[in-house]
């Protein structure tokens, strides 16, 4: 025992030499570093002259182009074709026959409510006249979704039968996911063109990595028993992997593309900036414009869409158990309303509705399952009773096939069938813009919002931008270090000094700077706003079921539309990127101050109410330390989607890392705009590692987690 103690130490010792003598090399050369110029604020110009990375990128897609384009020509010769098929099909088709599509598997997979908001979402799309927009994003995020499902699940199932290969996947989809959305036009542009192809192979690419991390964790997760079991009985590797682990994982794949349809549909819109057509086009045309109306409608088209392929997706993943006979089934309302006799009186219309329309689809689809059973049992008997059970038990699928085969012959048939009635059309473009233009010439609002830009931009904004920009690089650098050293390790100080090193390196330190004060003020806004929204929200159960209604809604809602209102009422500049960043950021803070503080046991404020505590002195005294790891996990979410906006801002006046990545994608610098994009991953990295790292210690010294 002596023995193995005495190897141990001597092991950590050398390790202990080891990192002490890089870290102390890594200070030596900082040291060495800041002499090397005369304005310590800025970064060594001996470095950024020597370090090229923006020049080696370049190089590199240089080359690539070269040697490969025929190779990426070819790609996106197929993915375009694939691409104007289902676009000219949505466009094409008769709005009835898209809407059976839509409403049909929606009704099957989520029920009524589900059904009829689809129907809800297809009518507003072409209420507003933005239907052909809609259906060429819809085509876009589809064939972007097939072809991601279809690589990410290959990658998924490799991941999980290697141990090696995940290992080497980990860092690269950790990587795909920390990096900012906008980053991935620039490679899809450079290689692939403009128009729909790059939009989707960027798309599908950003929106790869849940897909891959689901399907590995799903096959893993089946239980070692059920794989010895079908081992015993004689199954190969491959038997074991489509019979057992695939269909067992499948709800966990279903999870994965919810997420992959989510973040699909975030890039699509972004994608505008390539060439790509659809909704996002429309909203950069407004924002252009100081149209927000017209934003307006496009980003609830945005908004509505998102929703209904969310729910959609979601309800295959739920397994919902049936409810017994005897218990009235709520296919409108929510079943806990089953108490009140008007809920029940509403729901039995519903019911025989219900009734009829599943009588019909059973009969229909026995009569066709008997007539295929009786051809094929000439042939077969066997394959003959397997077909007509198959079909037997799909008495939805069938008769949905018979309804769009109808809605198609009749659109051949009768002239103007498939155009959308001119009558329903509706527009609310007009009454929000005049409700802005009165809003913005209000004498009142107009105080508020100078005032508010004031407060935010010479009291926050402006003292620690110059402070950042002005203090010396390597003063800044050791403040994180030491922060990375007390809070992580220090391994993570090390890493913490190399990454910043870098970015000096890259010759973007001062707008890194920049855009960590706008990022600080931001989160600080997003504190001081969506705390008190969080405390209200745990003592007020109707406040916190309306303001989850309206935080669904923001964090389903696209980025690029938070932009609108920012401008339309602050203008453009660097305190309207800051506010819209909150508004886009906040969400996270507000969800985990109100979870942390409704999960502290009723116990401790009932044990604090009888020493004599007032409501104010348990919550800041009791409710609230307890409720301080939520708080730093919402202070990590706000923070990394904080970093995420950055990319979009510049679009009002936002400066810092986010433009640079647009004058790259401008000027076709590749090189500078994915070194100014990895820069706001570096930033995030360090930011996220160390709040996690201080989250992990108040939990241990909560006794909630064991060290």
């Amino acid at each position: 025992m002596a023995n193995i103690n005495e190897t141990v130490n001597k092991t950590n010792y050398k390790k202990n030499i080891i990192t002490y003598s890089i870290v102390f090399f890594v200070f030596v050369t900082a040291l060495w570093l800041s002499m090397q110029n005369e304005n310590p604020s800025k970064f060594p110009k001996v470095v950024t002259d020597e370090f090229t990375f923006t020049a080696w990128v370049n190089d590199g897609e240089d080359y690539l182009k070269k040697n490969y384009r025929w190779f990426t020509k070819i790609i996106a010769g197929y993915i375009k074709q694939g691409y104007y098929f289902l676009e000219d099909f949505f466009i094409d088709s008769p709005w009835l026959l898209i809407t059976a599509l839509l409403f049909l598997p929606c009704l099957i997979a989520g029920g009524l409510r589900l059904g009829l908001y689809s129907l809800f979402v297809v009518y507003f799309w072409g209420a507003v006249g933005m239907w052909n927009e809609s259906l060429q994003t819809v085509a876009l995020m589809g064939l972007s979704v097939l072809l991601c499902v279809f690589v990410g699940t290959i990658l998924g199932i490799l991941c999980s039968q290697s141990d090696r290969f995940e290992s080497f996947m980990k860092p690269v989809l950790d990587t795909m996911q920390v990096m900012p959305a906008f980053v991935y036009l620039f490679p899809a542009l450079f290689f692939f063109g403009i128009g729909g192809a790059p939009a989707i192979l960027a798309t599908m690419i950003y929106a790869m990595p849940p897909i891959i991390r689901l399907t590995n964790t799903g096959i893993r997760q089946v239980s070692k028993e059920t794989v010895e079991s079908a081992t015993s009985f004689g199954s190969s590797k491959l038997q074991l992997l489509f019979k057992i682990k695939l269909p067992m994982s499948l709800p966990s794949i279903m999870m994965g593309i919810n997420q992959v349809i989510m973040m699909a549909l975030a890039l699509v819109v972004l994608a505008c900036f390539i060439g790509a057509e659809g909704i996002g086009g429309q909203v950069w045309l407004a924002i252009r414009n100081l149209d927000v109306g017209w934003a307006m409608e496009g980003g609830l088209c945005i908004l509505f869409m998102a929703i209904m392929f969310d729910r959609f997706s979601m309800s295959f993943s739920k397994s919902v158990d049936p409810l017994p006979l005897d218990v009235q089934k709520f296919y409108l309302l929510p079943q806990k309303w089953e108490k009140y006799q008007v809920a029940r009186i509403f729901e039995k219309p519903l019911s025989f509705a219900s009734y009829i329309i599943d009588f019909i689809c059973i009969k229909i689809t026995n009569a066709i399952s008997y007539v295929s059973e009786l051809i094929i049992s000439l042939f077969n008997k066997s394959t003959a009773n397997d077909l007509g059970e198959f079909i037997a038990k799909r008495y939805y699928v069938i008769p949905s096939l018979i309804v769009l085969f109808l809605i198609s012959f009749v659109d051949s048939n009768i002239y103007e069938f498939g155009t959308f009635p001119e009558e329903w059309k509706l527009s609310i473009r007009q009454p929000i813009a005049n409700g802005v233009k009165a809003l913005t010439v209000h004498p009142g609002f107009i105080g508020f919002t100078k005032g508010l830009r004031a407060f935010v931009y010479l009291n926050l904004l402006h003292p620690l931008d110059v402070f950042l920009t002005h203090i010396p690089w390597w003063f800044t650098m050791s403040i994180f270090v030491a922060i990375g050293y007390f809070t992580v390790g220090l391994r993570f100080a090390f890493i913490t000094a190399l990454l910043l090193l870098f970015i000096g390196a890259c010759g973007i330190w001062t707008q890194s700077m920049i855009t960590l004060s706008s990022v600080l003020v931001s989160v600080f806004l997003c504190f001081a706003l969506g705390v008190p929204l969080g405390i209200i929200a745990s003592y007020n159960e109707r406040f916190r079921n309306i303001q989850n209604i309206v935080l669904d809604a923001m964090q389903t809602l696209p980025y690029f539309c938070y932009l609108i209102p920012v401008l339309m009422f602050f203008g453009g500049g660097i305190v309207s990127a800051v506010l819209a960043t909150v508004i886009y950021a906040i969400p996270p803070i507000i969800r985990l101050t109100s979870l942390g503080l409704t999960q502290v046991s009723g116990t401790y404020s009932e044990v604090s109410r009888s020493f004599g505590g007032t409501l104010l002195q348990t919550l800041s005294k009791v409710k609230f330390p307890l409720a301080v790891p939520s708080l730093v996990i919402g202070f990590n979410q706000t923070v990394i989607m904080a970093f995420a906006m950055q990319i979009v801002t510049p679009l009002i006046g936002g400066k810092g890392l986010g433009l640079e990545v647009f004058n790259g994608l401008a000027r076709s610098d590749t090189g500078r705009g994915l070194a100014a994009g990895i820069g706001i991953v570096l930033l995030a990295i360090i930011i996220d590692r160390i709040s996690l790292a201080w989250t992990k210690k108040q939990r241990i010294a909560l006794g909630l987690i064991k060290n």
